[in-house]
């Protein structure tokens, strides 16, 4: 793992999203509290994230397209600068008349991270050899965790002790971090589809565009590699949208905390998700995905009928890190399975339709939350979210390969023969 940060390139793009996430996290536990203090309502609170959910569902797909044919370095500069000034916007909420701007400022900066994303798990692949892609995703991984760990614990307690205002400048200092950071990457340039001869920008820009959206979904349809992680992860992120609207209330209501309660609950799963990422960035290519991956959902499914079982025992600290550890490790597990079965000009696209279907999944599933919770209660909600997390898991152990990932083999003809039949 240290080897694969001493590659410059890679660890100058690490190193800025290891900051920028911070700076999400401080403000993913402040937002919720903030916006629920001022209306007391779990729908009003789970709202900001149904609306960044709904750009990841109208746009994901169509977004890495153009994450294909346009410069990602560019992209991702352009997406962060663009953050920072989104996420100014929260200074102006002082009041529940202008709570729509939360939303706004979420939607938004939504829409940006819909290119950004795709084209930085695009270009991870470009960054290292193939035989370090699975360190180097595990060490974004363990930067994930990390931030969770600080991002989580440092949200409670600034939202506590300096207000929601410093919060907001705090998250836009970091995505200016990140695009500083990015702009000293230096990205091999990745094959870009060009119009056919004889024909004019305009008449097919829309057709191009069109085609290589098609292709892409036919490629998640023609391999069972891809279709079998858009299953499990779909399914995954129904129950995972259900927590994420009733995480607040869940700590207020049943756990009798506040912010800062959360932020340790967070910071648990922290620490386990370090853990996780030093394990699989150690041991990772031995282990068979479909392994990683079920003990990881059934896991989930678990703890959470801990958490409303038992919601004032201490074992919920080790439960959450133990669960951080496996989710570090499931999605680790996923994205390197998809940057291998995926050929460079095809990546952008397919994150891209992989990220519509879990926002699909996890709208579906805060929609739900959202509305029945107030009529039936926390506990049946919770108990169906983790009822969907342990199916997940029994599907991952039935459709993910057997195989360790030293043994999988290169992207299949399916895809080769649809980049044929689109060549000019």
């Amino acid at each position: 793992m240290l080897n694969v940060l001493k590659q410059r390139n890679f660890f100058l793009l690490w190193l800025g999203q290891l900051i920028s996430i911070i700076g999400d996290w401080v403000l993913v536990i402040a937002l919720p509290f903030y916006t629920y203090n001022l209306t007391g309502s779990a729908l009003a609170s789970g709202g900001m994230f149904i609306v960044s959910t709904l750009p990841r569902l109208l746009l994901g797909s169509v977004a890495g397209v153009f994450v294909d044919r346009w410069d990602r370095k560019r992209t991702m500069i352009a997406a962060d600068f663009l953050r920072v000034l989104l996420t100014l916007m929260l200074f102006l909420v002082r009041s529940r008349d202008l709570l729509w701007l939360i939303y706004a400022s979420a939607f938004l900066e939504s829409v940006v991270s819909q290119f950004f994303n795709p084209a930085k798990s695009a270009v991870i692949p470009m960054l290292v050899d193939k035989k370090d892609l699975l360190t180097a995703n595990s060490l974004n991984g363990l930067s994930d965790a990390l931030t969770r760990l600080v991002g989580s614990a440092l949200g409670g307690m600034l939202l506590t002790w300096l207000g929601f205002s410093f919060v907001v400048f705090f998250d836009a200092a970091t995505f200016l971090v990140s695009a500083l950071m990015i702009m000293l990457v230096v990205i091999p340039r990745h094959p870009v589809e060009h119009a056919a001869p004889g024909t004019t920008a305009a008449s097919t820009k829309m057709a191009d565009i069109w085609r290589d959206w098609i292709a892409g979904l036919k490629l998640v349809k023609r391999e069972r590699l891809l279709l079998a992680l858009f299953i499990v992860m779909g399914v995954a992120l129904l129950g995972d949208g259900m927590v994420t609207v009733l995480i607040v209330p869940l700590v207020k209501n049943l756990m009798g905390g506040e912010a800062q309660l959360l932020g340790w609950l967070m910071a648990a799963e922290g620490i386990g998700g370090l853990l996780g990422g030093l394990l699989v960035g150690q041991f990772g290519k031995r282990i068979p995905p479909r392994l990683l991956s079920t003990v990881a959902l059934v896991s989930a499914g678990l703890v959470i009928i801990a958490l409303f079982t038992f919601p004032h025992s201490f074992l919920v600290y080790p439960l959450l890190g133990f669960v951080g550890l496996t989710a570090t490790a499931w999605f680790t597990s996923a994205e390197t399975l998809l940057q291998m079965g995926v050929s460079d000009q095809f990546r952008g696209r397919i994150f891209g339709t992989l990220g519509t279907t879990m926002a699909l999944a996890g709208l579906i599933g805060m929609a739900f939350a959202g509305t029945m919770a107030d009529r039936v209660g926390l506990v049946p909600i919770l108990s169906i979210s983790a009822s969907l997390y342990l199916l997940s898991g029994l599907l991952a152990w039935t459709l993910l390969p057997r195989a360790s990932f030293s043994q999988l083999p290169p992207p299949a003809a399916a895809e080769a023969s649809l980049s044929t039949s689109h060549s000019v």
